[in-house]
C-alpha cells in the first residue's frame, strides 16, 4: 500500500510542506527532510499599549538527519536541530534580556510499518537544551515526546492519533494529537496535524501554493536581571499563505506571510507565575530553504 505522506506527529514546527511532497522519491515516509534553514519573524503590541513587540527565529533543522533500518518494517531516525530566537519586548519590562535564546534538540524516533497491515506506529523522544547560555543548570534541560499510530484507509486518506508532550506553547504540557491526511487528486492535498492545518495545490512540478496555520514559540530558562532562574515562555499562532518553489532538484525555496494571533509572553519561577502578558494580533513572515536531499 502506498504511503505518500510524512507521519503526522513527526512533522516539525515549520513543516507546513508535509503534504504534496516536492521530492517524495528522496525521503523515507518518517523523515521530515534532511535539512531546513529559515527565518520566521513577526510583531505585536501589548494589549495595554506600549511600543512594538517583535521576535525573530533562525531555524536550522535536521542538518544531521540519519536513519537506520533494522528491517523493512522497523526503522530508527535521529538527528540534531538548532534554533535561535530573539525577542524584543519594546517598552514592556520583562525582567531579563531575551535577545539571545537558543534551542538545541536531539530527536530519536522509531517507526513500525508492517507491509501487510493498514496500521503503522511510531514513537519519538527528544532531549532539549533551551537557554540563553549565560548560565546553564539542570533547569535548562528538558524533553518532549510523541507516540501515536496511523491507519491508512486508502492510498489517498489516512487517520492519525496519539499523544504528545510539547513545549511549543510557552509552557510544557501533554496534549492529545489527532489528524488526517487526504489527497483527493494529484494536485490537491489537505493535512490536519494537531494544531497545524494545511491546504496545498500543486501548480506544476516547480511551484506549490499552500494556505493554513501553525503555532510557533518556545520555553527557555533564563537568568533574569536579579540573577534568578526564570522560565520565559512565548506562544503565537500563525495563519497565512505560502509557496514552495523549486530551485533545483532536492532544493526548494519556501516562503509564508500572514497574521499572528493568540500571542502571549509569560514568566514563571519555581512554579509561580510572575507575569502573563497577552499581546495584540500582528503579522508574520517566513523565508527558508528546504533540502530534500544533500
Amino acid at each position: 500500500m502506498t504511503r505518500p505522506f510524512t507521519s503526522a506527529l513527526l512533522a516539525s514546527t515549520l513543516s507546513a510542506a508535509a503534504n504534496l511532497d516536492p521530492e517524495p522519491e528522496s525521503r523515507s515516509p518518517m523523515t521530515a527532510m534532511p535539512g531546513r534553514f529559515g527565518v520566521i519573524f513577526g510583531g505585536a503590541s501589548p494589549e495595554n499599549g506600549g511600543s512594538d513587540f517583535s521576535w525573530e527565529q533562525l531555524t536550522l533543522q535536521g542538518g544531521f538527519a540519519l536513519n537506520k533500518e533494522f528491517s523493512d518494517e522497523i526503522k530508527m531516525f535521529y538527528g540534531v536541530n538548532y534554533r535561535f530566537t530573539r525577542i524584543d519586548t519594546g517598552s514592556f519590562h520583562s525582567g531579563a534580556d531575551l535577545g539571545h535564546l537558543h534551542d538545541i534538540i536531539v530527536p530519536l524516533s522509531f517507526s513500525y510499518d508492517p507491509s501487510d497491515s493498514p496500521w503503522s506506529f511510531f514513537a519519538q523522544i527528544s532531549g532539549q537544551l533551551a537557554t540563553d547560555f549565560n548560565s546553564i543548570t539542570s533547569h535548562d534541560f528538558d524533553y518532549f515526546a510523541r507516540v501515536g499510530a496511523r491507519y491508512q484507509f486508502s492510498d489517498s486518506f489516512s487517520l492519525n492519533f496519539g499523544a504528545a508532550r510539547v513545549r511549543n506553547f510557552g509552557e510544557a504540557m501533554v496534549l492529545p494529537a489527532l489528524g488526517c491526511t487526504w489527497q483527493p487528486t494529484d494536485d490537491w492535498a489537505f493535512t490536519l496535524l494537531g494544531p497545524r492545518i494545511t491546504l496545498s495545490h500543486k501548480i506544476n512540478d516547480r511551484l506549490i501554493i499552500r494556505g493554513g496555520g501553525f503555532p510557533t514559540g518556545g520555553l527557555w530558562n533564563v537568568e533574569n536581571d536579579a540573577g534568578n532562574s526564570v522560565d520565559y515562555g512565548f506562544a503565537s499562532y500563525n495563519a497565512g499563505l505560502g509557496i514552495d518553489f523549486k530551485l533545483r532538484r532536492g532544493v526548494w525555496l519556501t516562503a509564508w506571510a500572514g497574521t499572528n494571533f493568540a500571542n502571549e509572553l509569560r514568566a514563571e519561577q519555581n512554579g509561580n507565575t510572575i507575569f502573563e502578558e497577552d499581546l495584540d494580533n500582528g503579522f508574520f513572515g517566513y523565508l527558508g530553504i528546504n533540502l530534500y536531499e544533500w
